[in-house]
């Protein structure tokens, strides 16, 4: 998988189709590994609504594929993977069979790209995420100080 485990920052958008402008995406992930399977959970949140909390479980199967679970308030998708080269592609979709989300994860000099199509019934969206590591997206001068400044 393209993406390292660690804490990661997201920002992008969510378009939808015949719209030239997108609503801004923002992502906070946590990733972790364990043998066989990929954990990730955090929060995203699209601007104008509330937070949405989620997690992601990813697990290699005897395929050669991952076997994806995605668990976001109701919302629940499963799917599959290929994760051994890049891009890192998956296919979700619902039990119902109206809700397909595609996921496209891919190397960038400042990250991780993140973009796929999300499709419910009719209704077929764009989504892009640009993710970076907290301490990278956070990072500043490398300034260290062992003692409390005095207010003056």
């Amino acid at each position: 998988m393209i993406i390292g485990t660690g804490e990661w920052l997201g920002r992008g958008s969510l378009l939808a189709d015949g719209q030239s402008r997108g609503r801004i995406l923002d992502a906070e992930v946590q990733i972790r590994r364990e043998e066989g399977a990929v954990e990730l959970g955090g929060r995203w949140t699209l601007a104008g609504d509330a937070p949405v909390e989620f997690s992601i479980r990813v697990v290699q199967n005897e395929a050669g594929t991952w076997t994806i679970g995605l668990r976001a308030g109701a919302l629940r998708l499963h799917g599959t993977a290929k994760l051994e080269s890049a891009p890192n592609l998956a296919l979700l979709w619902n039990d119902a069979g109206n809700l397909h989300l595609t996921v496209a994860l891919f190397a960038l000099p400042d990250g991780v790209g993140c973009r796929g199509f999300v499709r419910e019934g009719t209704a077929v969206h764009t989504w892009e995420l640009l993710l970076e590591s907290r301490r990278q997206a956070l990072g500043g001068p490398n300034v260290v100080t062992l003692h409390r400044r005095r207010p003056r």
